[in-house]
Formats: structure tokens, sequence, C-alpha cells
């Protein structure tokens, strides 16, 4: 799975770089500010890891730019454990998946990570099986 990697704090993005590739599954491109967000249009990216303070309008900008171009990849938003509640109502208008909050507490992180990777694995399957469905035939016509 394709994962892209937007933070600026250097410790922060250390740290979920470093959880993410835990799993041989997750490829991580970091990228920093519009140029990192960019990276998106050029690219399919199953997840999006982007860092955003509601205090500083730049990083809340770059969550509305991704989500001018991109509406469907999954999106978890890092930020400062004091910003959840207040950010609670850009969970549906961003269509965030999950809030990271700072400092990442890692069994939450890697909590995240599992509902995440289970929720992709059963969308997976119920895709296979509706095709399955599909190119199977019918028991009345045999």
């Amino acid at each position: 799975m394709e994962v892209l990697l937007v933070e600026k704090d250097p410790l922060v993005r250390d740290h979920v770089k470093v959880g993410l590739q835990q799993f041989p599954e997750f490829h991580v491109t970091v990228g920093t500010g519009y140029a990192g967000v960019n990276e998106a249009r050029s690219r399919h990216f199953d997840a999006v890891f982007l860092g955003v303070d509601p205090r500083q309008k730049d990083t809340t900008k770059l969550l509305h730019h991704l989500r001018s171009f991109d509406t469907s990849t999954e999106l978890f938003v890092i930020t400062a454990a004091r910003n959840v509640a207040d950010m609670a109502v850009d969970k549906s208008r961003y269509d965030v998946h999950s809030f990271l909050p700072t400092p990442i507490d890692p069994r939450e992180f890697f909590r995240m990570l599992g509902r995440f990777l289970e929720r992709r694995t059963e969308r997976e399957n119920s895709t296979l099986r509706k095709k399955h469905k599909k190119t199977e035939p019918s028991k009345a016509t045999q």
C-alpha cells in the first residue's frame, strides 16, 4: 500500500514514518507542504497522513487543497491532542478517517493502523465476493 506522509515537525514525522515502516505492506513517501500534497495528484496513494494545526492557517489550507482534488484517499490527520475536539467538525467535512493526536501514543497509533488494515481488507474481500458472484454461473442455467 502506498502511503503519503506530510508533516512539518521532524520528530512527529519520523515517529509516524518508523511506525508505518513496521508493516511491510506500507510503502511510505514523505513530502513537505504543497509539494508534498501535490504528490497525490501524480500518484495514487491508499492513505495520506497529513499534519494539521488549526492555529496555523497554511496547514489547514493543505487539508482543503488535498480534498479539493482527492476525495477518495483515506485521510489521517496528525494534530496536537488539544486540537482534536476543535477539529471534530472537520472529520465529516473533509472525510477524515482518524485523528492521530500528538504526542503519539504508540499503542493507539498501532491500534489505529490495525483498524485501518482490517477495514481495508474487509472492503477488498467484499469487492472480490461481488466480482466472484458476477462471474459465477447461476444454478438455474446449469
